[in-house]
């Protein structure tokens, strides 16, 4: 529906949906929003229905698949006001019954659709609604034995509703819509719900929006979340495309250098990490990556920094507790706002909203330091791996152009030897990378540290100990005297005496 020549819009009642439809659905045009039993179909069309009555319109719901009383409860879990929404109920047996009084003699599928639909007819002109959702419209294909006959009715109902401006939403069966072709080549526009299941039993919910005539859209397959406080979406653009995640854009913020306060960890990598960057920790469980990051966050904050961590293996409470026994107190800063610390589990491990939150927590706060900590328990609740780092890679650039140091911890699996791995490799992706290694010297167990690599500058290549205590973190000197330190069963070279004094 245009004014003046220009497109009018309606809202979807979800503001990021809006964003990714460029403003909204073109008024007085039919949507059908199919997906899997589950997927959030009709939440999405109650969403559409309270915008409506928001911009004070009348809206009207007709129930083909499930009860009214059902419907409203699914609108009330999710925050969903449904008092302004007028519901027509055609899912139960007595409804049902109530139109067949006003069929004729003949009990054919094509006289009980259209009888059907002169119903709906009646309904919409006493009522005389500005949007209307059908929730189940899988209902009238099974009535319609003949295609031709589904065809033109489904014809019919789109020029009724578009000679009166209304707005329809159809919701329909994800496995039946796809290979619907009258009803796609029909309507104005499809979106589609997708829904995967991990391992863990944790469900994603994604959206796409693949039609929507005379209109541009936000293509792709986008995050979707759904919680007692209604549906969200989260727009994911991915750098295939010449699009980056929805991170803030660049700003004129300069530069910084950002060492460890501890001058043979700079001297390793280098004098500094920098931001702009993003720098990869990786190693077994009890190396000392978190430690070795949270040391960069530590002297950031005390230049007077703020830094923002995303926690997705251990509570906010160990990881200050771990900071203040080796001499840190990161809990200071967070007392002072100068770092703000988010404990993610698996609910809250939808990427699109992941970005969401730091890309708040850079445009709102001010954060130029992000750690993840770590990479690995959350590739452990993702349903694709693959699409993760596609993404991830993606992410690094945005906050890469954001002048942000990334700092990425990921653990490997093991121990020491050649059994260590890892669950995702995205060293390839990061700016810099450091290697942590147990290994075993005298009869105990050791931590060595080494520079992987380092895209800007120069950094050491030989290989240090690390040594955490109470009294702090003390990078020792190169371990010249063995060979294999990263194998977890390095040879020593030295002399024995040599060897006796490094161990007392």
């Amino acid at each position: 529906m245009k004014n003046d020549g220009q497109l009018i819009r309606i809202s979807t009642g979800i503001t990021s949906l809006n964003d990714i439809t460029c403003g909204g659905l073109p008024k007085g045009e039919i949507y059908v929003v199919n997906g899997a039993p589950g997927a959030g179909k009709t939440i999405l069309g109650l969403h559409f229905l309270q915008a409506g009555i928001q911009a004070g319109e009348k809206v009207l719901c007709i129930a083909l698949s499930q009860r009214v009383q059902s419907l409203q409860q699914t609108a009330t879990s999710v925050g969903i006001d449904t008092s302004g929404i007028v519901f027509e109920e055609f899912s139960t047996p007595q409804a049902l019954e109530v139109t067949a009084r006003q069929q004729t003699v003949f009990d054919t599928s094509e006289v009980e659709l259209e009888e059907m639909m002169t119903y709906f007819t009646k309904v919409i002109e006493a009522m005389q609604p500005q949007r209307v959702m059908f929730d189940g419209i899988e209902y009238l294909r099974m009535l319609a034995n003949d295609a031709l006959v589904y065809r033109r009715n489904l014809l019919i109902l789109r020029d009724y509703m578009y000679t009166r401006n209304i707005t329809v939403m159809l919701t329909d069966t994800q496995e039946v819509a796809l290979s619907d072709l009258e009803l796609v080549s029909t309507v104005h526009g499809i979106i589609t719900l997708f829904k995967e299941t991990t391992d863990y039993g944790q469900d994603y919910h994604y959206l796409q929006v693949s039609k929507i005539r005379g209109s541009d859209f936000q293509s792709g397959i986008h995050d979707l979340e759904i919680t007692n406080q209604g549906m969200r979406v989260y727009p994911i653009r991915h750098q295939s495309s010449n699009q980056i995640p929805q991170i803030s854009s660049p700003t004129k913020v300069p530069y910084q250098l950002v060492s460890s306060g501890v001058e043979p960890l700079d001297k390793l990598i280098g004098d500094h990490l920098l931001t702009g960057t993003s720098c990869l920790f990786i190693g077994p469980s009890g190396t000392g990556k978190t430690t070795i990051a949270s040391l960069f966050i530590h002297h950031f904050i005390k230049q007077g920094g703020k830094a923002s961590v995303f926690l997705f293996d251990e509570l906010a409470t160990t990881f200050l507790e771990r900071s203040k026994g080796l001499g840190i107190g990161l809990d200071r800063a967070e007392y002072s706002d100068q770092i703000r610390i988010h404990e993610l589990g698996l609910s809250n491990s939808n990427l699109g909203k992941f970005t969401h939150l730091i890309d708040r927590e850079i445009k709102e706060w001010g954060a130029r330091i992000v750690l993840i900590d770590s990479l690995t328990g959350y590739v452990n609740s993702m349903p694709s791996t693959q699409k993760l780092i596609t993404q991830l890679h993606d992410l690094l650039i945005a906050l890469n152009r954001q002048n942000v140091l990334t700092l990425l911890v990921v653990a490997q699996h093991g121990v020491i030897g050649n059994q260590l791995s890892e669950e995702i490799d995205i060293s390839y992706l990061a700016d810099a990378v450091l290697l942590l290694r147990h290994f075993e010297a005298q009869g105990a167990l050791h931590r060595a540290i080494g520079v992987y690599k380092k895209r800007y500058g120069t950094h050491e290549t030989r290989i240090r100990e690390v040594q955490l205590s109470s009294a702090g973190i003390h990078i020792g000197e190169p371990l010249e005297q063995f060979i294999g330190v990263l194998s977890g069963i390095p040879n020593y070279i030295g002399d024995a005496q040599s060897l006796m004094d490094a161990d007392g």
